[in-house]
């Protein structure tokens, strides 16, 4: 019998921008006496990335097209948010009650375009969080980091709580990755002996168990170390690997 670990992180900083997450993470590591080993993953929480890379948006600066404006009619959400949805994103694809789904930039079918205001700021400020640039940028930067400071080379997952349009509440998903590959293969036998070859998303499996520990509020752990996984390691992943291109 196969074991899986999950080790939540503890004692990172707020993180502001600015910030290198990738030694915080490090250190986060060697206080906790962690012994990290190959092919261990990182699960780390899109926001902390995000808020790091400076990703934030103060509403205050936004000015609402009229677009946005009949979509915060439709769903009374401040224009201003409604707005930066559509920044984000390459076309609304559906609207129900409070609900906005948009297909974003990076691709991803998802509610309010992953934009977030918990655990940004007070909520007075008006701040809010965006996905990163480019999230595969950043895994491998993470990753590059954890392998240059502790010599160990590491598998790095970005997550993301998301909404669905066909259920209701969100999931952990990845949005980025570095040194695993997105669609593990497995070609095995099922308990009659028939072939059966199954591609599973190793990397939104590892995200939404991440997210167990990692929470939507006050837990402040921001990234847990996944252990005893059996995935490909890819030098070259990409999150794009895993998405079903628009057709």
């Amino acid at each position: 019998m196969r074991d899986i670990k999950l080790i939540g992180l503890s004692g990172l900083p707020l993180i502001g921008k600015g910030d290198d997450l990738g030694k915080l993470i490090v250190e986060s590591i060697t206080k906790q006496g962690i012994n990290l080993q190959p092919d261990d993953i990182l699960a780390i929480a899109q926001k902390v990335v995000s808020k790091a890379e400076g990703h934030v948006v103060d509403l205050a600066t936004i000015e609402p097209s009229a677009e946005a404006n009949k979509i915060a009619e439709q769903t009374g959400r401040d224009a201003r948010l409604c707005q930066v949805y559509l920044n984000e994103s390459k076309a609304v694809l559906r609207i129900k009650g409070r609900m906005v789904i948009t297909r974003h930039r990076l691709g991803f079918e998802c509610s309010s375009a992953g934009v977030d205001r918990s655990n940004v700021a007070p909520h007075a400020q008006g701040i809010v969080v965006l996905l990163p640039e480019n999230p595969d940028q950043s895994a491998r930067a993470i990753r590059q980091a954890v392998n240059d400071q502790l010599g160990i080379t590491v598998a790095v997952v970005i997550t993301d709580s998301l909404g669905r349009h066909d259920r209701e509440g969100s999931i952990g998903l990845a949005i980025g990755v570095a040194g695993i590959n997105p669609i593990e293969v497995r070609h095995q036998y099922d308990l009659y002996g028939n072939e059966a070859n199954t591609a599973i998303a190793i990397i939104d499996e590892v995200s939404a168990a991440a997210s167990l520990i990692m929470g939507q509020a006050d837990e402040s752990i921001p990234v847990v170390l996944v252990r005893g996984v059996r995935y490909t390691r890819d030098d070259e992943a990409s999150i794009f690997q895993l998405l079903i291109t628009e057709e």
